[in-house]
């Protein structure tokens, strides 16, 4: 008898299915392996944030300080202490020894280190115009230590690098497509935690002047030269418009007042009039 194979209607080594088709499919998986990947990474460090001693967080603090070389500024000290006093019913705030440092740089910035150390960048005060918009910024940062959002995201950021290194190489190129696959979820993870600590330096705000003058001052000044919004879906914040336009809600909703906010201090708008250090070679 006569052995006939029989013929096959395909290539069994080639896919039917487009190869668009497929590539869409797999960057689909990778964004959903992401996205359950962050998830679980942000249940575990927001629970070890939440249990991390104080002990810890200071010992980072140090460790990160060595980058950011500042000076003890006496005026935005007592400032601090103004808003603390404020905020004295915070118990998430009393674990802290608070301090502000200022760094001479342009940058219109300013950071909450782990442990307690506010760092305002020199650009940013060059731009205050009032002492309520000085607060704001400092109430802002007070908010993220009362959810200490510095470890939260400082966790978050380390899982994801130590992760995709170890499963996928540091020099792989699948590294930097997993990282940038998840780059959407963190961002709005951390806009998130940007629009908590406005809302936080809102109402701390409302509660040490009595109204919330000058608390969107700073963010109407930059909105129109920020660009669309739309370039700020993968930034770690969220556009000055959406963070005017959710300040706006919480200040109708709430019927805060709005009066005009005070002039900085003496000491402030000394430092502002100051001409700029002669550069050393």
């Amino acid at each position: 008898m006569k052995f006939t194979p029989k013929q096959l209607s395909g290539n069994v080594n080639v896919s039917r299915t487009h190869p668009l088709v497929e590539l869409f499919w797999l960057l689909a998986g990778i964004v959903m392996l992401g996205g359950l990947f962050i998830f679980a990474l942000g249940f575990t460090t927001d629970w070890a944030a939440r249990k991390a001693p104080l002990s810890i967080e200071k010992w980072i603090g140090r460790q990160t300080l060595k980058q950011f070389p500042g000076e003890d500024n006496p005026a935005l000290s007592q400032r601090l202490q103004a808003l603390l006093t404020t905020a004295s019913s915070e118990e998430r705030l009393q674990r802290y020894p608070f301090r502000i440092l200022v760094l001479d740089r342009d940058d219109v910035n300013a950071l909450a280190l782990p442990g307690g150390t506010i760092v305002i960048f020199s650009g940013l005060l060059d731009e205050i115009t009032s002492e309520n918009e000085l607060m704001m910024v400092i109430g802002h940062e007070l908010g993220h230590f009362a959810q200490r959002d510095h470890l939260r995201g400082l966790g978050r950021g380390l899982g994801i690098a130590i992760a995709t290194t170890m499963i996928f190489g540091q020099d792989s190129g699948f590294s930097d497509l997993v990282a940038k696959a998840v780059l959407p979820i963190q961002a709005g993870y951390s806009q998130q935690q940007e629009r908590a600590a406005d809302r936080f330096a809102l109402d701390l705000l409302a509660r040490h002047y009595g109204h919330c003058g000058g608390a969107t001052d700073f963010f109407v000044r930059h909105a129109t030269t920020s660009g669309p919004q739309i370039a700020y879906l993968l930034a770690s914040h969220p556009h000055p418009q959406a963070r005017i336009d959710d300040l706006n809600r919480i200040i109708a909703s709430k019927h805060y007042a709005l009066l005009a906010p005070q002039p900085l201090g003496e000491d402030l708008r000394h430092r502002q009039s100051d001409p700029p250090a002669s550069p050393t070679h």
